[in-house]
């Protein structure tokens, strides 16, 4: 190709391809608005139509349409002006709740129709940058090809392993230090109460039998307590996951946990393992049930997602895994923009470690796609 525009050229498409991006983050953020609008207004219509309901079952009571307010034997019939009146009066409230209803359905539909026409805005502004970045990347390559060849190896082979290595340090760091906190203040602190109780104890013993009697129940409790900050401890260090149970049992049963605790999310899953009888080390099983929580964690905690597809394929060199969403997407620099010890920065360490390949992109529009690959390597 030849290099037939020049570097100012080159600057003036960035301009336009940074203008773009400004009006695609305006639309989204009105794309957003809107949907955050049409939920509420369907929530409030959906209310709405169970007092409809509600009245409309009373209505069948008081109404004279009903046979039993012509019976003389019914209890309705020493009130027949009452029983009209009642009638009357929730007929006209239906009346009202049927008009609010129809307006909150047009109000819904308009709505609907601004956020579909944002979000065609959204895609074709969207393609447009794509199609842009693409160009001037390309343009980028054969304006700096000579230089980019000079710097290549360093940049892709010393640089990320000095940064991985940096990142995986500070990260055990971090654990480390939360977990020494949560020594301190649950573990040895209470022993320190649990000493002072035990010297009341043992003079309560002596003086105040009942007192003895209460303060023992509450170290019983205590004690109890620290039992289950002790476990807790423990499983954050082993994740309770028993390795040696089938790869794709544990997945099943992960996807189902998440299933039962946030029943409004649709999980899809679709676990392919042709040989049952591939030997997965151990540390591979425990670290792609480790990834796959914190993508799960991080759908629930931010995706703002009503569905999630995952797709696992288990072979005898690798395991694949792809993980989408339909929530509000993630921002394409999250690496340099999310908290360095988010779960999105752990999943990358954990990947690298094993040696494998990880992928993670999405828009507001097609949510968020996690790809990754792990190889399955025999020690």
């Amino acid at each position: 190709m030849e290099n037939i525009m020049d570097i100012s050229t080159t600057e003036n498409l960035k301009t336009v391809r940074d203008s773009n991006q400004e009006i695609l983050d305006y639309f989204n953020e009105l794309y957003v608005e809107k949907l955050e609008q049409i939920q509420a207004l369907k929530t409030e219509q959906f209310e709405l139509k169970i007092k409809i309901d509600e009245l409309m079952k009373t209505l069948e009571v008081y109404s004279f349409k009903n046979s039993a307010g012509h019976n003389v034997f019914s209890p309705f019939s020493t009130t027949t002006t009452t029983q009209e009146e009642k009638a009357a009066q929730i007929e006209q409230e239906l009346k009202e709740l049927n008009a609010s209803n129809a307006a909150l359905t047009t109000k819904i539909h308009c709505l609907q129709a601004d956020a579909d026409e944002l979000k065609g805005r959204i895609t074709r502004i969207h393609t447009a940058t794509k199609k842009l970045d693409a160009f001037l990347d390309e343009m980028a390559e054969e304006f700096t090809k000579e230089a980019v060849a000079l710097e290549k190896e360093p940049v892709e082979e010393d640089l990320p392993v000095i940064n991985h290595g940096f990142n995986i340090l500070r990260l055990k760091k971090y654990d480390q230090d939360k977990l020494v906190q949560s020594l301190h203040t649950d573990i040895l602190e209470q022993l320190d109460r649990t000493r002072h109780t035990l010297d009341s104890l043992s003079w309560l013993i002596k003086s105040d039998v009942n007192r003895a009697k209460i303060t023992l129940d509450e170290l019983i409790d205590s004690t109890a307590s620290m039992e289950d900050s002790l476990n807790a401890i423990l499983l954050g260090l082993t994740g309770d996951i028993d390795a040696t149970v089938p790869i794709e049992t544990l997945l099943e049963d992960t996807i189902f946990r998440y299933k039962d605790a946030y029943p409004e999310c649709v999980i899809e899953s679709d676990i392919d393992c042709p040989d049952a009888s591939i030997e997965i080390p151990e540390i591979i099983t425990i670290s792609l049930i480790r990834i796959l929580c914190e993508c799960l964690d991080n759908v629930y905690k931010h995706a703002n997602a009503n569905r999630v597809g995952i797709n696992i394929q288990i072979y005898s060199d690798q395991i694949s895994v792809h993980i989408n969403d339909n929530g509000i997407g993630i921002d394409e620099n999250y690496s340099h923009t999310s908290p360095w010890n988010s779960g999105l920065h752990r999943i990358q360490e954990i990947i690298y470690l094993l040696n494998g390949q990880l992928k993670i992109e999405g828009d507001i529009i097609s949510g968020t796609d996690i790809r990754f690959s792990i190889p399955i390597e025999i020690m």
